[in-house]
């Protein structure tokens, strides 16, 4: 007699809670990163983090302003809409200063910012006109396991260079995307997490930790039901981190979010097939 698919995921849950209270855990792997291809700089290049996350969150990983497509031989396509950055206002002022060493007089200009200013700039996508340098190909040469549950549920997967700060990330304002920068499985499982646990509990914005420990429970939950080893380390580690690196509090957080995680997997389950529990009744 086979087991229900719903004790089957308890059964996976329970063995991974004897593996992090046991503290036996799988060697970790080496995690990678994406990289953009140096051979071909754009201007993006040198912008701040904040306005590169903003160009990627819009689908695209090359974005300049109106001269500089003409400069490259491209022109914008009439009726495209811009996407908008900021870039910082500075005022050089003089100063007046002794120098230590000759007691002479010296004039030291300074840049102070002031603010900031909104930049029209242009997607890649919109515009046509003279073929770029061949532009690095992001995406994994195989798609992810689950990667048909993203389409399902409406959301967007974009592959871009990484951005210094995070491996990946959801987000659900202005359209429902999943932004990776490296093509571990793990981190696509947690982000698919975030993304199914969006489905019946709203989340809220920034790193909850709940909502850190559901994603990554369910991203351990997965990368073992997949045979997939080497991230439960990392997993735990990233846990306790939203625990206070206390693995007795860690474990006692991890029971609270059992039932969303489990209906994370059941909505998973229900618009795919998992080969490791197709003999559920």
């Amino acid at each position: 007699m086979y087991m229900k698919r719903d004790e089957r995921v308890r059964e996976l849950l329970d063995k991974l809670l004897d593996m992090f209270r046991s503290g036996e855990l799988p060697p970790s792997v080496k995690r990678t990163i994406i990289l953009r291809n140096r051979e071909s700089v754009i201007p993006s290049d040198s912008w701040s983090l904040g306005n590169r996350i903003l160009m990627s969150l819009q689908g695209t990983e090359d974005a300049r302003g109106f001269k500089q497509w003409q400069e490259v031989g491209r022109s914008v396509i009439k009726g495209a809409k811009a996407i908008y950055i900021l870039a910082p206002i500075n005022k050089t002022i003089s100063e007046r200063k002794i120098d230590p060493e000759t007691g002479e007089e010296v004039i030291e200009k300074k840049v102070i910012p002031m603010g900031f200013r909104s930049v029209p700039v242009f997607r890649f996508e919109d515009t046509n006109g003279k073929s770029l340098p061949e532009q690095a190909a992001y995406v994994p040469k195989e798609p992810p396991p689950l990667h048909e549950v993203a389409e399902v549920f409406g959301v967007e997967v974009i592959y871009s260079p990484f951005q210094g700060n995070c491996y990946g990330f959801y987000t659900w304002g202005g359209g429902k995307k999943i932004v990776l920068h490296t093509h571990d499985i793990r981190t696509w499982f947690h982000e698919l997490g975030h993304a199914v646990h969006n489905t019946f509990r709203p989340l809220q914005g920034g790193q909850v930790p709940e909502q850190e420990i559901v994603a990554e429970l369910f991203s351990a939950g997965m990368c073992e039901l997949h045979g997939i080893q080497g991230y439960h380390q990392y997993s735990w580690e990233y846990m306790k981190g939203y625990s206070g690196d206390d693995p007795a509090r860690t474990l006692q957080s991890i029971l609270r979010i059992l039932s969303d995680v489990e209906e994370c997997f059941m909505r998973v389950m229900e618009v795919s097939d998992i080969p490791e529990l197709q003999q559920a009744s």
